[in-house]
């Protein structure tokens, strides 16, 4: 019988971050040990602009002064509340949005119900340079769904919308959403990109389409967003 707490989703994705000598597996998403991710610098010298392994388009550069331009209106206060609707207009992501850290253990670990946003020290804000990270819960099919159930309804052109306690809004389009092994999800900038200069999205979850082991699902789900 699965896990009926809200750790059940975090366990399986703690190898997304390829934190694997913690005993007590708990999150939904963790930094790359030994990575900028966990005590990141203020200048990161190991993060490119468009890292080798990181999913780009090639069709679509990004122009440096839209970039520029828009990484200048950076929202004010914290964000709180996040919208992801797909082109044909349904909302597959509806949910709040509240800070979270590291816990003693250092395991990113969002309580279930709301969006975790991982703010670490060194670590952006939605809409600010850098990849922000969004972790979330998928729930069991015996204890219902959590925030994230849909995420893999995600698709290429999809829109994210990050709101913030002012009332800013920052806009993101999705250029990638996919599902794959916990072995096999990224653990360097591809995902965990701290040091970019444009502003990125990431969104982290289980993969609820694979199959659960002792009350844990065996895969992850990533989507990549931009700035619109």
């Amino acid at each position: 019988m699965p896990d009926p707490r809200p750790g059940t989703c975090r366990r399986s994705l703690l190898a997304t971050a390829g934190v694997l000598a913690v005993g007590a597996l708990a999150a939904c998403a963790d930094p790359p040990a030994g990575s900028t991710a966990v005590r990141p610098t203020t200048a990161p010298s190991s993060v490119s602009d468009t890292p080798a392994s990181s999913p780009t388009p090639s069709a679509e550069p990004v122009p440096t002064t839209t970039a520029t331009q828009r990484a200048s209106r950076n929202p004010s206060g914290h964000p709180d509340h996040v919208v992801l609707v797909r082109s044909d207009g349904e909302t597959i992501v509806d949910a709040p949005v509240r800070p979270v850290g590291l816990d003693d253990r250092g395991i990113l670990s969002p309580p279930g119900g709301v969006v975790g946003w991982y703010d670490e020290p060194g670590w952006p804000r939605p809409g600010y340079p850098g990849a922000a990270i969004l972790a979330g819960h998928v729930g069991t099919p015996a204890h219902g769904a959590d925030v994230f159930r849909e995420l893999p309804e995600a698709r290429r052109g999809d829109r994210v919308t990050v709101r913030y306690d002012s009332g800013d809004v920052v806009h993101f389009v999705v250029r990638r959403s996919a599902g794959m092994p916990k072995e096999q999800t990224p653990r360097d900038d591809s995902i965990w990109d701290s040091g970019n200069p444009r502003p990125l999205l990431r969104l982290i979850t289980c993969d609820p389409r694979t199959p659960l082991a002792k009350g844990h699902y065996e895969g992850n789900w990533v989507l990549w967003a931009d700035l619109a």
